[in-house]
């Protein structure tokens, strides 16, 4: 869990009080002043269950989140405040019958998800949600885990509403852009869902650690996250080198299972 953060100048893990004592002074040497720090702290978001954000992220990170104390350098949380920031101006200047950021619920066997969707327009049958990103997606194809993030959501409030309509909408210093999202049937939901959402479960409650990311996520090891030493004790593997053990990994499940010459 995030206790607080990482003093960037030298003082060690502080407590979120603390830091925050520190900031009110007016005579910290960080260039994060009193009104950030506390926003970047009230924009950590401890929901009861498991939630969608979490099912996208690295299963095994979550585990360990929610198993060790961890304080960040504030410069880790900023990303997501910046974000939080353009977020809370649209849901105050949204249209009339507009849902925004209205937390849903669905049991998926047996085991409690939640999700925050931006915005539904029900009137209209879509639901809208907003990111900020260093890149906009050049062509007006969405970037597969956020489509997949927009599809989970539909799926949370299918019961309460109905959506045939997905969108993005990405942002960044210079421009927006609007791309829309293909709905994604009940059935392959759930067979991303399901063993995904069991796998973090046990893990939370006690079980196996989730295994490391695989090639795709490797992005996250690279200052990303405050286990990449618990994780690779020898530094982070080159996409090259962890593609390799992958695919020597699967010749040899393949040649016990008879499908590939010994």
């Amino acid at each position: 869990m995030i206790r607080g953060f990482r003093c960037p100048k030298g003082k060690g893990d502080l407590l979120f009080d603390e830091c925050l004592e520190c900031a009110a002074s007016h005579e910290n040497p960080c260039q994060f002043d009193y009104p950030i720090l506390s926003a970047m702290q009230r924009n950590i978001r401890e929901e009861a269950g498991l939630s969608v954000s979490s099912l996208l992220n690295c299963l095994r990170k979550v585990a360990l989140e929610a198993r060790i104390d961890i304080y960040l350098d504030p410069s880790q949380l900023y990303y997501a405040f910046r974000g939080q920031l353009f977020h809370a101006v649209i849901a105050q200047a949204q249209s009339d019958g507009a849902i925004c950021e209205r937390r849903f619920e669905r049991s998926v066997a047996g085991i409690v998800l939640s999700g925050h969707p931006d915005v539904i327009y029900p009137q209209h049958g879509k639901l809208v949600d907003y990111k900020s990103t260093k890149r906009i997606p050049k062509d007006d194809k969405p970037y597969a885990n956020h489509a997949l993030q927009v599809n989970l959501y539909r799926y949370l409030a299918m019961p309460h509403y109905e959506v045939d309509r997905l969108e993005i909408v990405y942002f960044d210093m210079s421009e927006v852009k609007r791309v829309d999202v293909q709905v994604m049937g009940v059935r392959q939901v759930l067979g991303w869902l399901t063993p995904r959402l069991k796998n973090l479960k046990a893990a939370l409650d006690g079980g196996k650690l989730p295994e490391r990311v695989t090639l795709e996520g490797l992005w996250q090891c690279d200052g990303y996250c405050p286990f990449t030493g618990t994780c690779w004790p020898n530094g982070v593997p080159k996409p090259s080198e962890l593609k390799r053990r992958e695919e020597a990994r699967t010749d040899a499940v393949l040649k016990a299972m008879g499908r590939r010459p010994k």
